[in-house]
């Protein structure tokens, strides 16, 4: 029965998520040993209004891989980070606008040291901007998207990143509401 339960809950989140692609860089201390990085979240975009331009945003999941450039030096893999904030877009009557979104949550940084690999848990903040364009008929969004995030991990692990989004969201169970 609690295996059956938690199935369920897991489905059900990712049924009901947004997911997005991104590209990540590394940017200041910690950044010179490594690559171009990519990843991936998943996110509930909650609408607080009737036109949904103000919504809260709780991303389940945001995570960046950034590929080292020699194994054998020290750097920083990637991070995992899990975020509460706000999404306002600059528009009075649609999903089409200019936005601003901050949030704030958990990190977890992961690093490469002497082939072990160590990790620093801590405080996510981020900040993104950029522009969502409404496409077609069932919620989906276009998003031109740069976001600031820093992960206070520990010393070690402290990182900022930038992130570009042009990203097509799409949702789930979109065919599954409108039944």
């Amino acid at each position: 029965m609690k295996k059956s339960l938690i199935l369920f809950l897991l489905c059900f989140a990712f049924l009901s998520s947004r997911s997005q692609l991104a590209v990540y860089k590394l940017v200041g201390e910690n950044s010179e040993n490594t690559g171009l990085g990519f990843g991936v979240f998943a996110y509930w975009d909650i609408p607080l209004n009737e036109v949904g331009n103000n919504s809260a945003m709780i991303e389940l999941l945001d995570g960046a891989y950034f590929p080292p450039k020699d194994k054998n030096v020290r750097s920083i893999l990637g991070h995992i980070s899990i975020k509460a904030g706000f999404k306002h877009i600059f528009s009075s009557d649609s999903k089409t606008g200019f936005y601003v979104e901050p949030s704030a949550g958990y990190c977890r940084v992961v690093g490469s040291e002497d082939e072990e690999r160590n990790y620093g848990d801590g405080v996510a903040i981020a900040f993104e901007t950029g522009y969502s364009l409404e496409v077609g008929q069932g919620d989906n969004t276009l998003l031109f998207g740069l976001k600031y995030e820093r992960d206070m991990a520990g010393k070690k692990y402290t990182i900022n990143t930038l992130a570009l989004r042009l990203s097509f969201s799409f949702h789930f169970a979109r065919g599954l509401r409108k039944g």
